[in-house]
């Protein structure tokens, strides 16, 4: 076999390219966009999700704009098994938190009116009319319908945002049972301002003469964040922040005002609790905060965190106890100047009874980090802090070693802008409660990326940094800070041939007692035949060379990237084999332009198999592109394919494994394994026995036994004795 590099083809794999987060210089109160701040789940397809999108930003820094020109297909067959299910099409569909920690899933209609080109505008524009919201349960069963018509007020104009807020609440607006939903707007409104508001609507609740659903709540805010605490009296008890900008400005600002013009400016955070009577939700909380003082850059951090930890819920609002900036009256200057006397304010809240208390407050020092040169010259502009910037709502440590209840620590990100670059260099550092630097993480990354969470072992990141000897991956222990293992980019496997280079595009998963990284290589192999071959090398979790798994793409590739996690490489993901199989996106070409875009599950090439074995390839159809992949691993799992054209969305459902029964499992008999018997209901073994689920996470655990009777049906991994087995619970 013979290894692509940019010297002998154009088709060379590349991890996809994306941007920089930038720093932004100031977040001018005046732009600001309170749409980006609205509650939003974790994107839930796999290519396009969080953590590939951190991924793809360690990609850029690593392998450089060298990705091909992409275009999508018109059509393409492919011969795969039939979906199970379809949704749609529909104008968007996606995924929303149900009850009981359900996904649930949903449809969009859009009634629109069409303006065409006219006079000086180019563009046809579509004002809303109707929207309409189809609901269906976590078995894809429907359950009811939402659908209202649009209420211009003043000078409104057009609609930007309309959009279901990802979670169905019960028992929070009113006091009934029926499950609420909430549809958020953004409206614009001339001369270019834009009013927002929140409408609720009861599922299959009272409508008015024309059909339409009656909003049962409304509030002239969008959702900020969403925390579901402990039921209360066998009700839900949700915390839900609604946010919103206002102004203590009065007048027009010119250079002598200007600076107070900026201070007013302000985010606004209204957090309400359940409704205890027909009166509707209450209102716990209600602060405001000068926009030039939120935490972070005032842009890309988020300001405020719901959590939940044991029976309590916690908010978390974080703020600079000074304006960011030094005092200045020029709008059009560029003389911006970090405040040097400042601090990082963590204000907890906590869920008392039916009421939100202030649980306590946290002063970190802000103190900017020049990252002098070697001639002693300042690199960066300014050094933001936060808490959030690293994992979000676990930047909140409940756990940590040294906190104590109710007192948590934090971990901090510090952002050095950089003005050469229009980036940010990140530090990160665990803070005590009383505001005390712990640990100090990592310095001055390019980039990070979380590895999943495995039982028995602490949550560890990635971290990117470039050294005297090029690119270099580091692996943190996030409770202890203490770095496990270091792997180069360019990675030596073989004393005998050169390095190789790696990917951003890493997981680790659980090996016995310990575990391994598996990273998507660098460049791919080409075989005899032509075949593009992607290769995935598995790392022990000391950095040491373990093996190399190949899997046959089939010919024409012009980019590929895979998708990894924990539970994507657990045993039996997607197949009831236990050949080791993977996940890619494919493009596709015959010639120099890219033709095909194509999902690919494939298992790894073997001495039985030797041109490997294709589990699914699915490219576009005549519902369209392939627009998200969602892979759902556990006691249901399936595989949600999205596919978008130019007018609708549909989903498919297929299940997992690919090759399994109907109920996306196989038949695999529960008998004696490796180290344990099952006797009925009850798995018994000597010493600890442990049942994993195939994501790895932890379902039962006991000393001598495990009473089977209260898990959920599904395969899962027993671990006895040392060693490993699969069984099947029905």
């Amino acid at each position: 076999m013979k290894i692509f590099t940019p010297k002998s083809s154009a088709i060379a794999l590349a991890v996809a390219a994306a941007t920089l987060a930038a720093g932004a210089v100031v977040s001018d109160p005046r732009d600001f966009d309170l749409t980006k701040l609205r509650y939003r789940v974790e994107p839930s397809s796999v290519f396009k999700n969080n953590r590939a999108q951190a991924v793809e930003r360690v990609g850029r820094i690593l392998d450089g704009d060298r990705q091909a020109t992409m275009t999508r297909a018109e059509a393409a067959s492919s011969e795969a098994p039939a979906p199970v299910l379809t949704l749609g099409p529909a104008n968007n569909l996606g995924d929303i938190d149900g009850p009981d920690g359900q996904r649930w899933y949903y449809t969009a209609s859009f009634v629109n009116e069409e303006i065409p080109p006219h006079d000086n505008v180019v563009f046809t524009d579509y004002i809303l009319q109707e929207y309409s919201f189809d609901i269906y349960d976590s078995d894809m069963k429907y359950v009811g319908t939402i659908k209202d018509k649009m209420d211009y007020r003043d000078d409104e104009v057009r609609v930007p945002l309309c959009e279901l807020t990802p979670v169905i609440t019960r028992n929070f607006f009113n006091t009934d049972d029926k499950l609420e939903l909430i549809v958020g707007l953004s409206v614009n409104a001339a001369p270019g301002y834009n009013h927002y508001r929140s409408l609720v609507y009861s599922l299959n609740g009272k409508k008015d003469s024309q059909g339409y659903d009656e909003p049962v709540y409304e509030i002239e805010r969008l959702v900020g964040d969403v925390a579901e605490g402990k039921a209360a009296g066998g009700k839900d008890n949700y915390y839900i922040t609604f946010m919103s900008d206002v102004s203590d400005f009065a007048g027009e600002a010119d250079e002598e005002s200007f600076w107070e013009y900026l201070c007013a400016q302000k985010m606004r955070f209204e957090i309400y609790g359940r409704a205890l009577s027909a009166e509707g939700p209450r209102r716990l909380l209600d602060i405001a905060i000068p926009v030039i003082q939120l935490q972070g850059d005032q842009e890309n951090h988020p300001s405020i965190i719901s959590t939940n930890h044991g029976d309590d819920t916690y908010i978390m609002i974080g703020h600079y106890e000074q304006p960011f900036y030094n005092r200045y009256d020029n709008p059009m200057s560029d003389d911006l100047t970090q405040r040097e006397d400042n601090n990082l304010i963590i204000d907890l809240y906590k869920s008392a009874g039916d009421e939100l208390v202030h649980s306590s407050t946290s002063t970190i020092p802000v103190v900017r980090d020049l990252m002098a040169d070697t001639d002693g010259n300042p690199t960066a502009l300014f050094s933001y802090y936060c808490v959030g910037g690293l994992r979000h709502r676990e930047d909140i440590l409940f756990d940590a070693p040294g906190a104590t209840a109710g007192k948590p620590w934090f971990f901090v990100t510090r952002s050095n802008y950089q003005i050469s670059t229009d980036s940010t260099i990140d530090s990160y550092f665990t803070y005590s409660h009383e505001g005390e630097r712990k640990a100090t993480l990592f310095e001055y990354a390019l980039g990070s990326t979380a590895m999943g969470d495995i039982a028995g072992f602490e949550p560890q990141q990635m971290f990117l940094s470039k050294g005297p000897w090029g690119y270099q991956f580091s692996f943190v222990d996030l409770y202890s800070g203490k770095t496990t293992a270091e792997i180069d980019y360019e990675y030596s496997y073989d004393p005998d041939s050169d390095a190789e280079m790696l990917t951003a595009n890493l997981a680790r998963t659980p090996d016995g007692k310990s575990y391994k990284y598996v990273c998507e290589m660098r460049y791919p192999l080409v075989d005899d035949q032509e075949n593009n071959i992607m290769r995935f090398i598995w790392i022990n979790a000391d950095g040491s060379f373990d093996h190399i798994d190949n899997v046959n793409m089939g010919k024409g590739v012009a980019y590929a990237q895979s998708y990894m996690s924990t539970g994507s490489l657990a045993p039996h993901a997607y197949s009831v084999s236990d050949v080791p199989t993977y996940m890619m996106l494919v493009k596709r070409s015959t010639s120099t332009e890219v033709k095909i875009e194509e999902l690919l599950i494939a298992q790894k090439i073997t001495a039985e198999m030797p041109e490997g074995k294709t589990l699914l390839s699915l490219g576009p159809d005549d519902k369209g592109a392939l627009g998200g992949i969602v892979p759902e691993f556990g006691a249901n799992p399936r595989l949600m394919i999205y596919r978008t054209d130019s007018h609708s969305y549909t989903l498919d459902v297929y299940n997992l494994p690919l090759d399994g029964d109907g109920a996306g499992v196989s038949d695999i008999a529960a008998a004696a394994g490796d180290g344990f018997t099952l006797d009925g209901t009850t798995l018994r073994a000597d010493g600890t026995v442990t049942l994993y689920t195939v994501a790895g996470a932890i379902a039962a655990s006991g000393e001598g036994s495990i009473d089977l009777s209260t898990v959920n049906p599904g395969i899962y991994i027993v671990t006895a004795g040392g060693k490993a087995s699969k069984i099947l619970i029905k």
